[in-house]
């Protein structure tokens, strides 16, 4: 509509508009925008389990395939439903690669057979309880098959249709979710939003205004200190890159607008006394040329009960428990039961008493957006729940029928109004003009997870193949466009905010030391042939088969950004 308000459908079935409740029109409006962050770092070619591929078949079929599922559902129903997704460039390049439709088809296949023979296991045993619950995880496993076939065996492009009806904007982010503020030059920069934007441009097929910082990672204009170490120099603010491009908004987590107090949206202490201005209002930065991009802050009262698993839905007692599966088949049977329990102490989980607690915490969930109060003057609040695509369905196997609830329970809702970002741009307005602090959504508010003694090898890796790469670039011309595309690949992978956060987190530690030794030492073959003035030599096949992302139309010299 004109003011950026969708309408408003006659609840599920659609039909004409509904009058609002008695007294709705002395209501003020809340704006309510779900964004949705899909991102799997690129793992098709580096292994499978337990770190690698399946992490990308799990993604696809916990969360992406039933995204699909629940948002066409709620469309075809007149559901008010809206969605900010945003699907990284890195992870819609391999749900296109033949690879991963081949390999999906397998994985489900035997997720399915492995719950067919629990069930023959827990027949023998006299176990009834398990025993259904195999037969719901093989009948499940089937069903996304059959889905995955009926689709094509695709999913992104499944994912722009819902695009073209209005009922989610695709968003764009940096090629391999590459930690923007932290990255040593200008050009690495540049390439991360460039290749990303033509990324996402190809897979959508239209420009993108909007933009996920990876990890949420701000950084203003002024002094930089390089994580590889150095002396400090001055570097640009983030929005003098992304202005340029066409970019006009971004999300960020709540303490940039708040005044630098920190929330986790997971749980935990405030770090620092709040202050300064509301997340429920857009703001803005502006560049030094005068241009303004709109900032998003994230809710931290909406996303605070989705994320937590302690004090959130996700840690209610009757949810399928995440942590404890049966060996070998990997499956779940236990519930939640108690979030102080250990692991043997789970009970069996019961499906139907998981549809009892997602109806009460549909509700509740909706009662939270319906409190949130005008801003001063009456302005109508906008509440943006900020949430990895992934938590749903995957960490918290219910979440995915949790958001299809809440959308549901929103027709009959006049008060809260979903939106997209653009709609909610369009209806308030980019707001005041703020001088944002850098920060992070991570642990504590900054960079340390990412920046810290543990990862400062990774850093002078990324550092020294930057360095070459400005070499090389100066004579691009003598270096045959395979092979300097595919030195731009490796330094793209390489980037990956994913291998320090792994190196942080320790759970796959190994596994990120790995790739970054990898594509190091793929980089420095390529190099050598680059500076030999070779087109090709040994290993460049194999490192061309196994790394596909970003074609030479996007890495070679021919290259045009989306615009």
């Amino acid at each position: 509509m004109g003011n950026g308000v969708p309408h408003q459908p006659d609840g599920p079935r659609g039909g004409g508009a509904r009058p609002p409740r008695r007294g709705a029109r002395l209501l003020t409006p809340v704006r309510f925008v779900l964004v949705l962050h899909g991102h799997i770092p690129d793992v098709l070619g580096h292994g499978v389990w337990p770190h690698g591929e399946n992490w990308l078949y799990e993604a696809a079929a916990e969360s992406y395939l039933p995204f699909l599922d629940a948002a066409e559902r709620l469309v075809s129903r007149g559901a008010p439903f809206k969605a900010t997704v945003g699907l990284t460039p890195v992870l819609c390049e391999q749900l296109e690669d033949e690879r991963f439709a081949e390999g999906f088809v397998r994985y489900l296949s035997q997720r399915a057979e492995a719950a067919a023979e629990d069930g023959e296991a827990f027949r023998a045993s006299g176990e009834e309880g398990s025993e259904r619950t195999a037969l719901f995880w093989q009948a499940h496993y089937s069903r996304l098959l059959l889905d995955f076939d009926r689709r094509g065996r695709r999913i992104v492009p499944h994912v722009a249709a819902l695009a073209g009806t209005g009922a989610i904007e695709p968003v764009a982010s940096a090629a391999t979710h590459g930690l923007l503020p932290l990255l040593p030059n200008d050009r690495a920069l540049l390439r991360q939003l460039e290749v990303g934007l033509a990324a996402h441009g190809r897979h959508f097929g239209r420009p993108s205004s909007g933009f996920w910082l990876p990890e949420c990672a701000y950084r203003p204009g002024g002094t930089w200190d390089p994580p590889a170490g150095g002396p400090p120099v001055f570097r640009e603010g983030l929005e003098e890159f992304l202005a340029p491009l066409g970019i006009g908004y971004f999300f960020v987590e709540t303490h940039l607008v708040r005044g630098g107090a920190h929330e986790p949206a997971y749980g935990g202490e405030v770090e620092r006394e709040a202050g300064g201005s509301t997340p429920h209002r857009l703001h803005a930065v502006r560049t030094r040329d005068g241009r303004e991009l709109a900032v998003f802050a994230r809710d931290p009262v909406s996303s605070h009960q989705v994320w937590s698993g302690k004090v959130g839905y996700p840690g209610d007692g009757r949810y399928l428990e995440f942590h404890k599966r049966r060996a070998p088949s990997g499956h779940r049977y236990w519930r939640v039961t108690d979030n102080r329990l250990g692991l043997g102490e789970k009970l069996p989980w019961e499906p139907r008493e998981a549809l009892e607690a997602l109806e009460s915490h549909a509700d509740h969930f909706v009662g939270l957006l319906e409190g949130i109060p005008p801003l001063p003057g009456g302005e109508p609040p906008t509440v943006v729940a900020m949430f990895d695509l992934e938590l749903f369905g995957h960490w918290w196997f219910e979440g995915m029928e949790f958001l299809e609830r809440v959308f549901a329970k929103l027709a009959e809702n006049p008060r809260v109004v979903p939106m997209t970002a653009s709609e909610a741009l369009a209806a308030s307005g980019p707001g005041p003009v703020l001088a944002l602090p850098a920060g992070t959504w991570g642990r504590g508010g900054d960079d340390r997870v990412w920046r810290n003694e543990g990862t400062l090898p990774y850093w002078r890796a990324v550092c020294a193949i930057e360095e070459t790469m400005e070499r090389l670039e100066a004579r691009r011309g003598t270096i045959a466009p395979p092979l300097f595309a595919a030195l731009e690949r490796q330094t793209l992978l390489l980037h990956s905010s994913d291998w320090p956060f792994l190196i942080d987190n320790e759970v796959s530690k190994d596994y990120a030391y790995s790739r970054i030794e990898g594509h190091a030492a793929d980089f420095a073959k390529l190099a050598l042939l680059a500076e030999a003035g070779r087109a090709s030599g040994p290993g460049f096949p194999e490192i061309e088969e196994r790394d596909r992302l970003f074609g030479p139309e996007l890495l070679g010299p021919e290259f045009t950004r989306w615009r």
